[in-house]
């Protein structure tokens, strides 16, 4: 299992003419968000504008998820959906796709037979608990938006702290104990 490790100053930030990208990981590593030749890319944006149409990615499956704020997506031909914070929505890429209202999300972006699902957990102040990953998932990504948490990664407690991204690939670890030592949101991406 390999654990990749990334903090704040590691991302690379973008703007956009709605706001601004942060990219947390894009795979393969010499791969560019501009020329499309990535096989995944896990990012947050900010939505600074009232009125945005997003980009159009066709050959990628995307999931969104709010981390603030709210706003109406409307894919054209379609469906029109309210996303609240930590709600998701699953898309293709190439349909034409705006929304209404600002926001921070969560981008999961994935090309090919890869698929991901996208979750957000919330831990109480000193909670311990314990993470169940179904075998089916190979590769899986911890975001901590809020708090800090420590994760046992192969018998080793890590600390993970607010805007940390860690991503493990080729998992062998199944079960991940977690305390969290203050009120704590996790995004986790799972992918296989």
């Amino acid at each position: 299992m390999k654990l990749s490790f990334f903090k704040t100053q590691d991302f690379k930030k973008s703007s956009w003419p709605g706001g601004c990208s942060t990219e947390l990981y894009i795979s393969p590593s010499t791969a560019s968000y501009a020329d499309r030749n990535f096989n995944l890319r896990i990012s947050t944006a900010s939505v600074e504008v009232e009125r945005s149409t997003f980009t159009s990615l066709p050959d990628f499956q995307r999931k969104i998820m709010i981390l603030e704020g709210e706003i109406t997506i409307h894919h054209e031909g379609h469906y029109t959906k309210k996303l609240k914070p930590f709600d998701v929505d699953a898309f293709s890429g190439d349909w034409k796709t705006s929304a209404i209202g600002k926001c921070i999300d969560f981008n999961v972006m994935t090309r090919g037979e890869l698929q991901s699902e996208l979750s957000s957990l919330l831990f109480s102040k000193k909670e311990s608990s314990k993470l169940v990953i179904d075998k089916q998932w190979k590769t899986i990504g911890f975001f901590i938006f809020k708090g800090n948490v420590e994760v046992e990664i192969d018998q080793k407690r890590i600390l993970l702290e607010e805007n940390n991204f860690v991503l493990l690939t080729g998992i062998t670890q199944y079960l991940f104990p977690i305390v969290s030592n203050d009120l704590s949101r996790l995004i986790l991406t799972k992918l296989k």
